[in-house]
């Protein structure tokens, strides 16, 4: 890696994990909880069940007893059994470990005080919901250990996963800065930025997916070590057990490396280096469910309609598909598209992709077929919305493979002023939209007409009609600002000062260590002359 491109990397991933980091984890989001509960439950009791935690959250499996399953149960008042986390491993079994860390941190006296106290909360009461139960201990640990263990289990892979697109599109820039803006647009202008601090499914499987395609091409084009594809088996089963629809676009990354890999017989390593979790996931669902398999949504307290609709869900393309479709693209409700127009130039991209590429057209075919398949997938389902959500969400694993091919519209567009213009009103747009929509309110923007029978035509817009009223009223959601007794929009200070330490002085402080060790790269040794 050369000094130019190792400074862009580091200064790219301080922005993102700066960014991502800043803002906590909401309240009441039941999809968080339900992961983090499968995680203090084992952690502190050692057991699979969440009956202890389970109030805090409806996204919740109900199972009535040792392998005797009734599916009655679950639309009971009551479980005729055990709670269980409805949702899959793979986000809770990565923040395990970090919970350890952070009960020996909680522990510690003056970390206590603050949890039995709730004092040194700031302007923190302000997000407070004013029906709970205020910041009682209990509360106040769980909102900490959240806090810890999804910076960890979720925003750290997410800035990793953008300094790794920069660091693959650089293969294709004419140059550096131009991958770095790529990134940059990545991370923060679509709905990667939402769901990098939130103890979700989706940027974990997109970190997996991406980062082991990535090694894949390392391994295949650019001749690296066979090693780094027992890296590729454990990403890609991370990913499998985090985001169960990611496993045929993983397929289809496989058959690509099969059909492209000098050795066919090395890619054993990927399959064994894919085992110990796969024997950890079925072990887990067998131990919770009696099943091998993960069916902890056929016993969901909700959404038991949604779920048995066809297949998981999935219904055979229809004319509703092409409407769903134009729901996640161009709806002011859901489309990726208005909210982050920087990825229309995935369109030209493509295009412009296969015709400068003929050499590795497989691999356009690849990042093609990836978003056509979860177009299609999400197209086909009764739940494409994703409920309470920034975006349609279950899009997320496919946007690494979407943005890749923009960095051929960039190294045209920025070498003329007009498209260096151009790019920069999309991009500001993109930041500004997913932005807002990310740190407005202390919840998940919400769906105000169920859509599954409505007009998409006359749908409100999540940006104008929730998001930027709230922040008008200074509505933001938790943040270190609050922490340190700021309010409303000034809690955001703390932020920009930060980055604009980071945009500064970081590439400052990597060019004075290569400056540094390039002074000692020529001193003589002692005793040898010069």
């Amino acid at each position: 890696m050369t000094n130019s491109r190792r400074t862009y990397a580091v200064t790219l991933f301080l922005i993102l994990i700066v960014c991502y980091g800043y803002f906590m984890p909401r309240w009441a989001d039941w999809g968080a909880n339900s992961r983090a509960n499968l995680v203090y439950a084992f952690g502190d009791q050692g057991v699979l069940n969440i009956d202890a935690y389970h109030t805090n959250t409806g996204d919740k499996a109900c199972f009535p007893g040792p392998y005797t399953p009734n599916p009655n149960a679950v639309n009971e008042g009551t479980c005729e059994g055990n709670y269980y986390s409805d949702k899959s491993l793979g986000p809770s079994l990565l923040a395990l470990p970090f919970y350890m860390v952070f009960k020996g941190i909680a522990a510690l006296p003056p970390v206590d005080r603050i949890i039995q106290s709730g004092a040194g909360m700031g302007a923190m009461g302000d997000t407070l919901n004013p029906d709970g139960q205020g910041a009682n201990p209990a509360a106040v640990y769980q909102f900490l250990a959240l806090t810890f263990i999804t910076f960890f289990a979720s925003a750290v892979p997410s800035a990793l996963l953008g300094v790794v697109i920069f660091l693959m599109a650089c293969r294709f820039a004419k140059r550096e800065w131009y991958a770095f803006v790529l990134a940059l647009a990545y991370g923060l202008g679509t709905m990667a930025f939402p769901y990098s601090n939130a103890l979700y499914q989706h940027q974990l499987a997109a970190f997996g997916a991406f980062v082991g395609f990535y090694y894949l091409w390392r391994v295949i084009k650019e001749g690296a070590n066979l090693n780094w594809l027992w890296l590729v088996g454990l990403l890609f089963s991370l990913a499998t057990i985090t985001e169960y629809p990611i496993v045929p676009m993983l397929g289809i990354i496989f058959i690509w490396a099969v059909i492209q890999m000098p050795n066919r017989l090395a890619l054993y390593r990927v399959i064994l280096g894919a085992i110990p979790l796969g024997l950890i996931f079925m072990a887990y669902n067998y131990a919770a469910f009696g099943s091998v398999l993960p069916v902890g949504y056929q016993y969901s307290t909700n959404w038991q309609g949604e779920h048995q609709t066809g297949f998981l869900s999935l219904t055979v393309p229809s004319l509703e598909s092409f409407v769903r479709l134009y729901g996640l693209t161009f709806s002011p409700i859901r489309g990726i598209f208005l909210m982050s127009p920087f990825l229309l130039f995935a369109i030209p991209g493509f295009i412009m992709m296969w015709r400068q590429q003929k050499a590795i057209r497989g691999v356009v075919t690849v990042l093609l077929l990836a978003v056509a398949f979860f177009l299609f997938y999400n197209s086909s389902s009764v739940m494409w919305w994703g409920g309470f959500t920034v975006g349609p969400r279950y899009l997320v694993p496919m946007l690494p493979f979407m943005v890749l091919p923009i960095i051929f519209v960039l190294n045209a567009l920025l070498e003329r002023w007009w498209g260096r213009a151009l790019t920069a009103l999309l991009l500001v747009i993109s930041i500004v939209s997913v932005g807002a929509m990310t740190i407005a309110g202390q919840q998940w923007p919400p769906v105000e007409v169920w859509p599954t029978t409505f007009d998409l035509m006359n749908q409100s817009s999540t940006l104008f009609d929730y998001s930027l009223p709230l922040l008008a009223q200074g509505d933001v959601a938790r943040n270190y600002g609050l922490v340190i007794g700021l309010r409303g929009l000034l809690s955001l200070l703390p932020l920009v000062i930060a980055l604009g330490i980071i945009s500064v002085g970081a590439p400052l402080l990597m060019r004075r260590r290569s400056g540094n060790a390039a002074l000692v790269a020529v001193q003589p040794r002692p005793g040898v002359s010069s």
